[in-house]
């Protein structure tokens, strides 16, 4: 037989078992099987493959660990600061939805503004916030935060604004007891540690630690009953008419950064803010029905006539 005859008759056999596998799948399990024998085969193959990569990894170079060692130490650090900055804006969001509940409670208007700035001077506890002149900020003008009461402008400049905070020795604060209404002033700690003080508290007084202190409104400057600071401690001394009482400000003076400003109505009380000077209680001026008294911070034998309330 010719050879052409020969190459005639495989491509027939082949293009046979090709349409006998495809439409029957007759040779499955022959291929199956043939899969067995080679296999080694192809492991062998993928010997010399596989030792190139061992020996790639066994004598790569010192510089190339280095290289690699600082690139994955910059990826870190990059993922680390992302990381930082989506923790710090998930914080951000938390408070500005507390402090936009605790707008809610204020009667009246409110204008938000962020502490830019904090005093360095010790002897004094004020903040700068971002709000100024231009935006209608004016004297005695209240700012709490989303958790308590934290004080009042002292200065208008055209775009800016210095607080003076209630923790402040020179600040005074109507306050008034949640539990009983009981009046009295929170003054500003004397001391190095932020607190408050309240004056002119005669030592019968229902006052226990743990009362939660409010604003009582009086002097038309701060919102009505909203918190102010919580008792933590009552000092009763029988030799003094006054008890001894410290409470903790509410507010978050030391970390909180957006604020909220009290906007004014029309008819309220605009004007120099409240501040203790370093003998007596200076008192703004009010209108004709509004009673203002000068109370002497020595020891006095007995309590002003209306105690704890300035207008």
């Amino acid at each position: 037989m010719s050879l052409e005859y020969r190459l005639v008759a495989f491509l027939a056999l082949a293009l046979s078992l090709m349409y006998a596998d495809n439409r029957y799948e007759y040779l499955d399990r022959v291929r199956f099987s043939v899969a067995y024998l080679t296999t080694p085969v192809y492991w062998l193959a993928d010997i010399p493959t596989r030792i190139s990569f061992w020996i790639d990894d066994v004598f790569v170079s010192q510089r190339d660990l280095i290289e690699e060692n600082t690139q994955l130490r910059q990826q870190l650090l990059f993922a680390q600061r992302e990381l930082q900055l989506l923790a710090g804006l998930a914080s951000e969001n938390s408070r500005l939805r507390e402090l936009q509940e605790a707008s809610q409670a204020v009667q009246g208007r409110v204008m938000t503004a962020e502490i830019i700035n904090v005093s360095n001077d010790p002897g004094s506890r004020r903040v700068l916030i971002n709000r100024g002149a231009h935006d209608g900020v004016v004297d005695g003008q209240a700012l709490l935060d989303a958790h308590g009461l934290m004080g009042q402008v002292v200065e208008v400049l055209p775009f800016t604004s210095w607080v003076l905070l209630i923790t402040d020795s020179r600040h005074g604060t109507p306050v008034q007891v949640n539990r009983n209404g009981e009046r009295t002033i929170a003054r500003g700690s004397r001391g190095d540690a932020p607190g408050l003080e309240l004056e002119f508290v005669p030592d019968t007084a229902d006052i226990v630690v743990g009362d939660l202190l409010v604003s009582s409104g009086l002097g038309q400057r701060f919102p009505k009953d909203y918190p102010v600071a919580e008792v933590t401690s009552v000092v009763h001394d029988p030799g003094q008419p006054f008890a001894l009482i410290r409470a903790r400000p509410l507010a978050q003076m030391d970390r909180t950064r957006h604020v909220m400003l009290v906007v004014p109505d029309d008819e309220a009380i605009v004007g120099p803010p409240m501040m203790f000077d370093v003998d007596t209680v200076v008192v703004p001026e009010l209108p004709a029905a509004a009673i203002t008294e000068e109370v002497v911070s020595e020891p006095v034998t007995s309590p002003p006539t209306a105690p704890g309330v300035i207008e």
